[in-house]
């Protein structure tokens, strides 16, 4: 695998990138209380700064039913909502007691919703249409780490600095259960489009599993 490209983007570190869908753009987010666009067909020139958080932006991700947003998560306490031709948000999202980690957008069905996971040890879904606030989960006993709306599968997956991974029904909002493998804290979860498997990054090491199993399909 070669280089293609190496550039400093901002004056802090970098916490979070996201590809879009379709167009030539990467978003970046930062330390910097900043996330900016980049066109890697115009030698990754930067194309719009987006301006609006007060502290580190941890992670960015696009709206795939409508590609020209995105959402934003940030240890502000806040997720703000953009458009890719504005540098101001559109819209913020403010309900969570400390900061924000993480967020995705619901992609298996018609509902506008995106979740977040905050330092407060909860998880929060949303209605972007409405900004309105659809359901608090509690359980994780640390900072939500990571959080993911499986688009196959009726689920919610949340990982926690408490070293659990919860598996959560999107419908009900019901736990269904808690995984923990003694591998100390959760930093990522993702998915197996096509199957039931997912996949979990510990600070001792990654592991996949099929749901409905609990012994680990490969470890590492």
């Amino acid at each position: 695998m070669d280089k293609v490209k190496e550039f400093e983007g901002h004056s802090d570190y970098i916490r979070s990138v996201a590809v879009h869908p379709t167009l030539p753009y990467v978003l970046s987010a930062s330390d910097d209380m900043l996330i900016k666009l980049w066109d890697w067909e115009k030698d990754w020139i930067c194309t719009q700064i987006f301006e609006g958080h007060s502290h580190y932006v941890m992670q960015v991700t696009f709206n795939l039913k409508d590609t020209n947003t995105f959402a934003s998560a940030s240890l502000d306490r806040t997720a703000k909502i953009w458009n890719l031709g504005s540098p101001d948000p559109n819209f913020t999202l403010d309900g969570h007691l400390k900061g924000l980690n993480c967020v995705d957008y619901f992609t298996g069905g018609d509902k506008p919703y995106l979740i977040t996971g905050s330092d407060d040890n909860t998880v929060k879904v949303w209605d972007y249409e409405t900004r309105e606030c659809v359901q608090t989960l509690e359980g994780h006993t640390h900072n939500v780490t990571s959080v993911c709306f499986h688009p196959e599968l009726s689920i919610i997956i949340t990982g926690s600095e408490d070293g659990s991974v919860r598996i959560w029904d999107s419908t009900t909002y019901m736990s269904e259960e808690t995984l923990n493998y003694g591998l100390e804290r959760v930093w990522a979860v993702g998915y197996i489009i096509g199957s039931k498997r997912i996949v979990i990054a510990y600070d001792e090491g990654s592991i996949m599993i099929k749901l409905g199993r609990q012994e680990p399909v490969t470890e590492e």
